[in-house]
């Protein structure tokens, strides 16, 4: 290693992520077979400024960090192996059986209309909300960014609330162990609801200029976590500004048989016709894309959800073809039925009567954010 080229990578303070946890994990590791250095800076605007400035090779960032702040003229050289995105539910029993009707803080709209699915009977209220309630709102809004979930986590162990739900990151940088439960998909369960995920959560950049030679750190990186990223990126862009914190994504590159031994207990025909030919063998055998999308009426009742599985060549047109599918069930759904012309024999007589929406989503549609020519 005394010939090897020397990598300094910056890093912050813990944003509550998980990004500093599994740089610092990654460093140690390959550090034995490469001359790495970390090295701290207080924000992310330094630490995008000195790469910019060619003062560092690397740094990491957030898939969300990577999106809200300036890198313009910066690249994604590699993206570390994706950290589980599901978020977590703290409390002393998983969803199904808290007593009574549990208090539950969540502050993100889609998580809350989740949770409404499998505990109709909870009372979810926002942080601000709930602290307002036990008249400790001005407290509350005097703590710190980082600080505030273990304020919640003092008033659940005071029993003032049964539970909280915050990502994993955030639940990593408790000062003090807290049980947690995962809101998860469920792949061994599918009788259990399932918590597809905001996008873009568990994903660690590896960011560089555009001259980096990113097969330099292809060894640290992950091929699929990269194209995860980028499918869901480009799923969520494609949505309307209204929608978009309502919605969640999922993209992950898993092995056939995997895709195919799921399918099959779950009686899911459309997968399995999609990977068997009529000899029911397996088209190709290569990586697949399974592409996740869901959204929920404000009650958790109703929701509107598509599923694609595609090789990761096709890729593109399996997003394509995903997103056609969601914005057809998604206007069919919100759309009114107007009463029938004529009804129908055998049919019954309601079934020819004007009906509403199926799923309303509770939201504005004049704040939808489409482009006119």
């Amino acid at each position: 290693m005394e010939n090897s080229e020397r990598l300094e990578v910056l890093t912050t303070p813990s944003r509550r992520d998980g990004v500093r946890l599994q740089l610092e994990q990654t460093i140690q590791q390959m550090g034995k077979q490469m001359d790495l250095r970390m090295r701290q800076v207080p924000h992310v605007e330094s630490a995008i400024e000195a790469l910019k400035d060619g003062n560092c090779d690397l740094i990491a960032l957030s898939a969300h960090d990577w999106r809200e702040f300036d890198t313009l003229g910066l690249v994604i050289a590699g993206v570390l192996p994706r950290r589980e995105p599901t978020w977590v539910l703290v409390s002393d029993d998983k969803p199904e059986y808290l007593i009574g009707q549990p208090v539950i803080v969540c502050d993100h709209p889609l998580l809350h209309r989740q949770f409404l699915r499998v505990r109709f009977d909870s009372v979810i209220l926002s942080s601000e909300e709930f602290a307002d309630s036990i008249d400790k709102l001005e407290e509350y809004t005097a703590l710190p960014e980082n600080e505030r979930v273990p304020w919640l986590e003092e008033q659940r162990q005071e029993e003032k609330l049964d539970g909280y739900i915050v990502t994993r990151g955030e639940h990593q940088a408790l000062p003090f162990k807290a049980r947690r439960h995962t809101l998860g998909l469920q792949r061994e369960n599918p009788e259990r609801s399932r918590f597809i995920p905001p996008p873009l959560n568990g994903f660690t950049l590896m960011v560089a200029r555009k001259d980096f030679p990113s097969h330099k750190i292809e060894n640290w990186c992950d091929s699929g976590a990269f194209i995860a990223h980028r499918m869901e990126s480009a799923i969520w862009d494609s949505l309307p500004d209204n929608i978009s914190q309502l919605v969640g994504i999922f993209v992950e590159q898993r092995k056939i048989s995997t895709i195919l031994r799921e399918a099959k207990r779950t009686n899911d025909e459309q997968i399995t016709d999609s990977i068997l030919d009529i000899n029911k063998k397996v088209k190709n055998t290569v990586p697949r894309l399974e592409m996740k999308i869901e959204i929920l009426d404000p009650l958790g009742m109703v929701s509107a959800a598509a599923e694609r599985v595609c090789p990761v060549a096709d890729s593109h047109m399996g997003m394509i073809t995903l997103l056609k599918e969601f914005n057809i069930l998604l206007e069919t759904l919100s759309s009114e039925h107007e009463q029938l012309a004529k009804h129908f024999h055998g049919l019954p007589k309601d079934f020819s009567e004007a009906k509403p929406a199926m799923l309303n989503l509770g939201i504005d549609y004049s704040d939808s954010s489409e482009d006119e020519d």
